[in-house]
Parts: C-alpha cells; structure tokens; sequence
C-alpha cells in the first residue's frame, strides 16, 4: 500500500468531503488488502474501523476469487456491492493494495455514491503519490 510507518489517518477529511457529503451515506473506510484500517470518515470509531477492514478485506478477496465464474480471471477487480434491506456497502479498489469502503441506507443513489467513491480515490491516489487504481485489484 505505501511504505512501512506511513500514517494516512489524516486522509480522512477526503472521504468526508467526497463521501459523507452525499444524502444517505453512513460512513467511509480506507483499508489496505491485509485489513488494516487506514483512514477513515468522520465519526467511525476505530473498532468498528478495524472490524469493518477485516470484514472489507475478507471481501475483496473473495471476490476475485469468484472471477472465474463471470469469465474474468484475468481482469483486475474494482468494485463489490453488498445489499441490504436497509443498505449497501461498496468496496472499490483505490490503489495498490488499498481499498475504499462506502456504507449507505437503501434510499442512496447508487450511481451518485459509485462516482463520489471514484472521485476519493483520484484524490487519495493524488495524496498518497499512488499510481491510478486502473489495476489496483489485480495484485492484492
């Protein structure tokens, strides 16, 4: 994700800005791919932080590995959408080794909070000295 002992807490202020923002987001989740939490919106509290990138993490994997079935094995990973009755939660690929998760009520407007995600990511990516996420999943 980025080299050992490099702090992102303070990214933070970009999921607000980017995500919260938005009618019917909850919060917002910066993870790298072994689960570690490293930033997060306004209010989430470093437990559920830390649950939630585990749980994202565990995801994200899962997810490329079900490629085979849609014929995508070979194409990078970019995003995974959980619904519920009373909500989603997205998980979008945001750089090497780092994804972005977004939970939200059911009344969100999916494609608003799609492109709001990528947005933060260009941004993250721009913060973090990333390369862009066009194949960020592919080696996670």
């Amino acid at each position: 994700m980025t080299t050992p002992g490099t702090d992102l807490s303070g990214l933070g202020w970009i999921l607000d800005e980017n995500i919260l923002r938005l009618p019917h987001t909850l919060r917002a989740v910066l993870l790298s791919a072994d689960g570690l939490t490293a930033a997060s919106s306004e209010g989430v509290e470093r437990d559920m932080a830390d649950r939630m990138a585990a749980a994202v993490s565990g995801m994200q994997s899962l997810s490329r590995e079900a490629a085979e079935f849609a014929d995508c094995q070979e194409s990078p990973w970019e995003l995974t959408m959980i619904q519920y009755t009373d909500g989603f939660i997205f998980t979008m690929a945001a750089g090497p080794g780092t994804f972005l998760a977004v939970a939200t009520t059911a009344d969100a407007d999916v494609e608003a909070v799609s492109y709001a995600m990528e947005k933060a990511i260009d941004r993250l990516g721009h913060e973090m000295s990333l390369p862009a996420r066009d194949s960020a999943g592919s080696s996670a």
